[in-house]
């Protein structure tokens, strides 16, 4: 059985989550699976190794006790590339086959992570186009929906990978969507050669960050509502708009974190009037003490931050594109949906067949 190289056609695509359901579904099936991610870029030091935040979690989440800097041995930041100016950098390559190597023995197969699109870590040689290639990895791309222009992305991924893409899980598709993914996609992608392995429909509790984790990523410090830090986010909006205007949105957008320049009162006080779980302050301004008495009588967390609203925008993205598993319940449910929605059969028989 060959191993799977899990690509995507953009960041936050899901494929840290589906790789894990992937490894846990498969290990219920009886088939000893481990994981492994060649390449990483959230570096993170643990004593004097240097090794990717997520891809250590994930080990330890799985029940792995291979070295870290073996789970990922590579990872990509301006470290990286100095060492490939002066010359330093031998072959990162050879780091990755080796670790590769001494992950795979005694697995059944490994259930590889790849980064955000196939041409990231071109650099270093070790881009997902060249993992695949050099280990002769069996592809499976997540593709989180984006309306037809998907199907650009995929073909594109399928031009680069050629016989080695096997086919696509469909990742975070909407209710009102998934019968033509199921029906019309699955057919085109069909004719292109590209198999279709299953549609996840989106799903809010696997990608809900607690109050708490948003303000300590953001550097952020509590104006009032630290006691609801167990609060969960499911989504976020930017308050850059009039207050009529952001009305519209902020009423039909439940569960949400609203990220506003401080001295906005009027976008805050929109925002308590609807369903939101906190408000982001930026510019670290602290409004009107009748401001945050409507948000303590609303019991809404507005948390004030040093940065720009571009600067907490951003971090919230980052935040919303990782898996977030801290509820247990969290890890049986990624393994159910992967079991109930994804062709296991089909999947485990195509890469037999390698």
């Amino acid at each position: 059985m060959r191993s799977a190289y899990i690509a995507s056609t953009q960041g936050g695509g899901g494929k840290t989550t589906i790789s894990v359901g992937l490894c846990l579904a498969l290990r219920n099936r009886g088939i000893n699976a481990g994981y492994f991610k060649p390449v990483g870029t959230l570096a993170a030091h643990a004593g004097n190794q240097l090794v990717d935040e997520d891809a250590t979690f994930v080990a330890g989440l799985l029940g792995l006790d291979d070295s870290p800097t073996d789970i990922c041995p590579v990872v990509l930041d301006e470290d990286a590339l100095h060492d490939v100016l002066e010359g330093s950098e031998v072959d990162a390559m050879r780091r990755v086959e080796a670790a590769y190597a001494r992950v795979a023995k005694g697995k059944d197969m490994l259930v590889c992570e790849g980064l955000g699109e196939i041409w990231q870590g071109r650099f270093l040689q070790t881009s997902g186009a060249e993992v695949v290639k050099r280990l002769r990895l069996a592809a499976i791309l997540v593709a989180k929906f984006a309306g037809a222009r998907l199907l650009d992305d995929i073909c594109y991924v399928k031009d680069a990978l050629k016989k080695s893409m096997l086919g696509v899980i469909f990742n975070m598709v909407p209710e009102s969507r998934l019968e033509v993914v199921e029906g019309d996609y699955t057919r085109f992608l069909a004719k292109n050669g590209i198999a279709s392995y299953g549609a996840l429909v989106s799903n809010s509790r696997l990608s809900a960050i607690s109050i708490g984790e948003i303000a300590d990523e953001l550097g952020g410090t509590f104006v009032c509502g630290e006691d609801h830090r167990g609060l969960l986010a499911e989504t976020y909006l930017i308050g850059a708009m009039s207050p009529e205007h952001a009305l519209h949105y902020f009423q039909i957008t439940p569960n949400k974190v609203v990220i506003v320049g401080g001295d906005r009162s009027e976008i805050v006080l929109t925002a308590l009037d609807t369903p939101t779980v906190a408000v982001v302050l930026t510019g670290n301004f602290v409004p009107s003490a009748s401001v945050v008495a409507r948000a303590e009588e609303a019991g809404v967390p507005l948390i004030a931050v040093d940065g720009d609203t571009v600067q907490a925008a951003d971090g919230m993205r980052r935040l919303f594109g990782r898996l977030r598993v801290q509820e247990p319940g969290k890890i049986d449910l990624i393994a159910a949906i992967i079991a109930e929605r994804v062709d296991l059969d089909r999947l485990v028989g195509d890469l037999g067949d390698g």
